[in-house]
């Protein structure tokens, strides 16, 4: 039976143990923010293969969910990525495990409202959950990273930054700055060897889209996709990966689209039917 405790890592001997006579080091530690997702899940299953892994999200429900087929050391911290308090709790247990080497930030959620709708409350909580969250994901990041000489850092950003969604103020607004904070970011801590880049999904096969498109706008959508293939959270996953990797050590201040291509011929073409369909305007 796999020893993991919430909160805790299993048991570990040192910065490195032997295995006969031959001594080993520790693999690196990569905490995946936003791991109770779909796409957050996917990329910590995939990190698990050559990283130590720490989950961090705000319903440990998802996270415990996620944690189960992960090798037995996964450090499970539920927090709010939006509260400085909690981040700086769950950045301190990843020091006590070994300390912090790559960082995944996968946070956000939508809400769609057209501008002159919005209320208040709804601005601030898509504010707070898509761009309060990276930023206080980021900061606690290179805090954990500075004193280890550097590491890695991926943010996942989303196509409303630069294509206008029509009925997503807010959304398009909050994933607009967290591009920019990230490229400030990147260009802040470069020369002290932190690498800070993103990947922005197009629209993506996941539960959390599921029910989303009627068939004929899925239709629509793959064929404004040149590839004629939707994205899988594992796609992006490999994004990830391989920006974490030292196959990517000279890349910094990247944004890498994994959309088919959608974003070449017009992708918001669906979401743009949605909206006219709710405002009760002509479709075709």
């Amino acid at each position: 039976m796999k020893d993991r405790r919430v909160g805790f890592p299993s048991p570990v001997s040192g910065p490195a143990s032997f295995q006969g006579a031959q001594m080993t080091q520790p693999r690196p530690l990569a905490a995946v923010i936003g791991a109770g997702g779909s796409i957050g899940g996917a990329i910590a299953d995939l990190l698990s293969h050559d990283h130590r892994l720490a989950l961090i999200g705000r319903d440990p429900a998802h996270l415990t969910a996620s944690a189960a087929s992960l090798p037995a050391d996964t450090l499970v911290l539920p927090a709010d990525a939006a509260s400085r308090v909690q981040m700086d709790e769950a950045f301190g247990r990843i020091e006590q495990a070994g300390g912090l080497d790559a960082l995944v930030i996968s946070v956000g959620t939508t809400s769609g409202a057209s501008l002159h709708e919005i209320s208040d409350d709804q601005w601030h909580d898509v504010i707070d959950s898509n761009l309060t969250t990276v930023f206080q994901s980021l900061r606690a990041g290179i805090r954990a990273l500075l004193p280890r000489g550097g590491g890695s850092i991926v943010v996942i950003g989303s196509v409303h930054a630069a294509d206008p969604q029509p009925g997503y103020p807010a959304y398009g607004a909050a994933k607009a700055a967290v591009a920019a904070l990230a490229a400030q970011a990147a260009a802040e801590y470069g020369h002290l060897g932190i690498r800070i880049n993103t990947v922005t999904p197009g629209w993506t096969r996941a539960p959390h889209t599921a029910g989303r498109l009627a068939p004929e706008d899925e239709d629509l959508l793959l064929d404004a996709t040149p590839l004629r293939e939707l994205v899988e959270p594992t796609d992006i996953a490999e994004a990830v990966s391989w920006l974490l990797s030292p196959a990517a050590r000279r890349i910094a201040g990247a944004d890498l689209v994994v959309d088919g291509g959608a974003r070449l011929l017009g992708g918001a073409t669906v979401t743009r039917r949605q909206y006219r369909a709710r405002l009760g305007l002509s479709v075709d």
